[in-house]
């Protein structure tokens, strides 16, 4: 095996020992000892890859992204117009509910950390960012299409975050409260109404 690919699967041992450690023990009590002995691998190779716990994290923060990502683009290649690429990503909740399984509730933890963690700020003031981005890229499109008409793109970005944000939170805490489905598509619908209709 050469050398690079010695080096990415280690890196992959070292992430799936990690996630798995978040995710039965919490971060508190994981550690780095703690990860190097259930990948099978020196302190010295961790610290070749990541250079602290935090990173570790990060870097499993940018995979599930990824993976979610993935399934955006999807969406967006299949729907004829942005309300319809929204309608598909509010009715495909569960599907995100279900790949993500034990992550949402790692990324709650991590979340909490980010106050004390610089690592685990940084990529969450990222991800925050990266999906603005993403929610102010697809208005504009609709803008551009002729099927929204939103007169503050930036701020409304923020808002479709937030709702998008708070219902996933809320399904997280309390999934069997409400039809989580069900209500993401009715609150992005109503979104939807309200920027073709001049009104944000």
């Amino acid at each position: 095996m050469k050398q690079q690919e010695r080096s990415q699967e280690t890196r992959s041992h070292i992430l799936a020992a990690a996630e798995q450690s978040f995710a039965e023990r919490g971060y508190d009590i994981t550690s780095v000892d703690s990860i190097c002995r259930a990948a099978g691998v020196s302190k010295g190779a961790f610290y070749h890859h990541f250079p602290s716990k935090g990173a570790v994290f990060a870097a499993l923060l940018d995979e599930w992204l990824n993976n979610l990502d993935t399934q955006l683009a999807a969406m967006r290649a299949s729907a004829a117009s942005i309300p319809l690429q929204v309608a598909a990503m509010a009715s495909s909740v569960d599907g995100i509910y279900r790949v993500a399984g034990a992550q949402w509730n790692i990324l709650l933890e991590f979340w909490a950390k980010a106050k004390v963690d610089p690592a685990v700020a940084r990529s969450s003031i990222e991800m925050l960012r990266r999906y603005q981005g993403y929610f102010r890229e697809l208005l504009e499109r609709g803008q551009r299409e002729g099927s929204l008409h939103v007169a503050d793109i930036d701020g409304a970005s923020v808002l479709f975050l937030s709702v998008v944000l708070g219902l996933l939170l809320q399904g997280i805490l309390d999934p069997e409260g409400q039809d989580w489905r069900t209500r993401m598509q009715q609150s992005l619908s109503m979104l939807m109404t309200m920027m073709a209709g001049r009104n944000v």
